[in-house]
């Protein structure tokens, strides 16, 4: 298990870093280190030549950033940095052991659901661009987790909307991530790309279906020789819980 415990102190140190700065300790505000903050930006920055409200060069710096990282080693971001990929994760732990089992949609329904976070980068984007105000905060969970439901946020709407999208994590596996997260849908054509890959070896695999129970996104690894998924973020979870050895490898490849 030693790939999940490198990856989970990563992200509790990541979680520790930006709850530091939402207690007001340090030279920024947590916002300056949201990615999806550097989409945001980029209107103001073309029609006015200024960051938009509280949005600076370290969200676009980050975004760029992200965006190469994604084109190196696909959504690496949201499973070894992204904190609400982490919340995502542990609420469908705690799924699991309330319902005994992994719940799955359909892979056809699972599709569709994914044009969701489409919608949800588009009206993000809309808004933003046309208000010259970050005016969907109080539906961000990242906003509204680190501010204390500060600022910017809707009162009892924030608290529903944020308690929504906890018992979506519950029943489904990464339910906000899959169908909901803007900066996803930002990633998904760099992350087709990705050039390092989780391989499936054919000849030593057993099929016993491990890795897909194990996978977060429940993506098929076990009907899969190459892992080109959008939505793999290269977590490892499934190479931990193949029980054979070097059937699932990370792989650099076009």
């Amino acid at each position: 298990m030693k790939n999940r415990y490198i990856r989970y102190t990563l992200l509790i140190i990541v979680l520790l870093l930006l709850i530091r700065l939402s207690l007001g300790f340090g030279k920024t505000s947590f916002e300056a280190y949201c990615p999806f903050g550097g989409m945001e930006s980029l209107w103001g920055l073309f029609k006015q030549g200024e960051f938009t409200c509280a949005l600076s060069t370290i969200n676009l710096t980050m975004l760029i950033a992200i965006l190469v990282l994604t084109l190196l080693a696909k959504k690496a971001f949201c499973g070894w940095v992204c904190p609400i990929g982490l919340m995502g994760e542990l609420l469908g732990k705690l799924g699991r052991k309330i319902f005994r089992k992994q719940r799955t949609v359909g892979d056809g329904m699972n599709t569709w659901l994914k044009l969701l976070r489409y919608t949800a980068l588009v009206l993000s984007l809309y808004f933003t661009y046309s208000a010259g105000e970050l005016i969907l905060r109080g539906y961000d969970p990242f906003y509204a987790i680190f501010s204390g439901f500060g600022h910017g946020t809707l009162g009892v709407v924030s608290y529903i909307v944020l308690g929504l999208i906890v018992i979506g994590g519950i029943i489904i596996s990464m339910f906000f991530c899959r169908y909901l997260c803007p900066l996803g849908a930002v990633l998904d054509p760099f992350s087709r790309i990705g050039l390092i890959k989780i391989v499936r070896d054919e000849n030593l695999c057993t099929i016993c279906g491990s890795c897909r129970t194990a996978c977060p996104h429940d993506l098929p690894v076990n009907e899969t020789i190459i892992m080109r998924q959008r939505d793999c973020t290269n977590c490892l979870e499934c190479v931990d819980a193949c029980p054979e050895g070097n059937v699932l490898n990370l792989k650099l490849m076009l």
